[in-house]
């Protein structure tokens, strides 16, 4: 290959890589949302069985 070739290849590995790496940062900060928002229902969960634990207790007198 001669240079011209080469260059023409490192502009369309470079254009691809930048691509790859844009849809990663996307996968990534799509993962760390729903981790979050998991977390979010998980202790709105724990403040309600907490809440119907207290109900019941409050009965069983």
């Amino acid at each position: 290959m001669n240079d011209e070739n080469w260059a023409e290849f490192d502009d369309m590995y470079s254009e691809n890589l930048d691509e790859l790496s844009a849809h990663d940062r996307k996968s990534k900060g799509k993962a760390v949302r729903k981790r979050k928002w998991r977390e979010i229902e998980n202790i709105k969960e724990q403040r309600r069985s907490r809440r119907e634990m207290e109900e019941y207790e409050q009965y069983s007198y």
